[in-house]
């Protein structure tokens, strides 16, 4: 059986979801495929922070894809919970950066000065100021820098609300389902196979994720991302009240009562077990920063992977070789915050041919970059 399509989305995560939702608003008929539950990889497994003011990217391409997008999320949270009835949870309160030495004031004086010059809300708060926010924190606290515009939100539920909100709009989404196989002519893929059923797409999209680069194989393209795995876990406590960020460190309240602990990054391929060793250091450094946290219940842990690019930003662009495929991927840390502003602008890309912003500096690496110097974070380039 043969099946028609204006786009078919390869990958079910916020991206793929992202970029279905905007499709179908442009009247294109679009399947959406995913090969286990949707939104449930990365997408489930990340914390939800809406971090650009309290981000690394300074003041290059990905800051201003960050910007752009974090802009979008008020309006779309409101669509999709009408549409669906579904609570996104998405708090204001801000992201505090906690100060503990003389290299935090140095590192977030730098950032606090420049993010005020962006535009940015942001305010130094001493010590005192700090545990008045946060009474539970340690008093080893200095201070902190409160980035009041970056939001948080549950990126579980974003990502079912998205999946739901784009069948109400003419989605065809096929849960538990692959490509097996493709066909090519003249420089186009003109259908794919999915399971028994065979579709003839104008367009196909791979946003597999930190699966891209095996989906990628199967078109005979090299898409560069690896899987880099995040462990992660979640207690039971009320004593939190803001999103707090030390280091690569952070605790996430939920509306339930419960607060997200993480991350990891670890390139350890598609390994998702999580180790007591992972677990015993989260929990350590939850209760370096918040002692009272040591009868917190804990509600559950587990671990995702997250597409890590040698770009250190997504790679969104046409596949070389296939005028009709187009790679949208790579995201890693920055999944969610990124997924209304990639959705736009791949969509725009396959309707108009011109997306509002240049996806130039996203596109695949032309030769092998270097590994990353000693000490440099793998997780944003400006």
């Amino acid at each position: 059986m043969t099946t028609t399509a204006d786009v078919v989305v390869i990958g079910g995560g916020v991206i793929g979801a992202s970029i279905a939702w905007y499709l179908a608003e442009q009247q294109q008929r679009t399947v959406l495929i995913e090969k286990n539950v949707p939104g449930q990889e990365a997408s489930a497994a990340a914390a939800g922070i809406l971090a650009v003011a309290s981000g690394r990217a300074r003041n290059g391409p990905l800051y201003r894809l960050k910007h752009a997008s974090q802009a979008l999320y008020p309006a779309l949270v409101r669509e999709l919970e009408e549409r669906t009835g579904i609570d996104i949870e998405y708090q204001t309160v801000g992201v505090l950066d906690l100060i503990r030495t003389d290299a935090d004031e140095e590192k977030y004086r730098q950032l606090y000065e420049l993010r005020r010059e962006q535009g940015y809300p942001a305010t130094w708060l001493s010590a005192d100021e700090v545990r008045r926010l946060e009474p539970s924190l340690t008093r080893e606290i200095r201070g902190a820098v409160h980035f009041s515009g970056d939001h948080h939100l549950h990126n579980g539920k974003l990502a079912e609300a998205w999946i739901k909100a784009g069948e109400q709009r003419g989605v065809t989404v096929h849960t538990g389902s692959t490509v097996n196989e493709i066909r090519i002519s003249a420089g186009r893929v003109t259908t794919v196979r999915v399971g028994d059923e065979w579709i003839s797409a104008n367009t196909v999209v791979i946003a597999a994720g930190s699966w891209s680069r095996e989906v990628g194989e199967m078109f005979g393209l090299m898409i560069p991302v690896e899987p880099a795995k995040g462990q992660m876990l979640a207690i039971r406590a009320t004593n939190v009240r803001h999103v707090l960020s030390w280091h690569d460190h952070y605790l996430v309240p939920r509306k339930n009562g419960d607060v997200v602990v993480g991350s990891t990054v670890e390139f350890v391929g598609h390994n998702k077990d999580v180790t007591l060793e992972t677990i015993h250091s989260l929990i350590a450094r939850s209760l370096d920063l918040i002692p009272a946290l040591h009868s917190a219940p804990l509600s559950h842990f587990w671990s995702g992977l997250r597409p890590f690019s040698p770009t250190r930003r997504p790679i969104l662009c046409r596949a070389p070789g296939l005028e009709n495929v187009i790679i949208a991927t790579g995201h890693h840390r920055n999944g969610i915050v990124l997924a209304p502003m990639t959705g736009k602008l791949i969509c725009e890309l396959i309707t108009t041919g011109q997306p509002s912003m240049s996806l130039e500096p996203f596109a695949l690496p032309r030769e092998p970059l270097p590994p990353l110097p000693e000490g440099e974070s793998p997780d944003e380039a400006d």
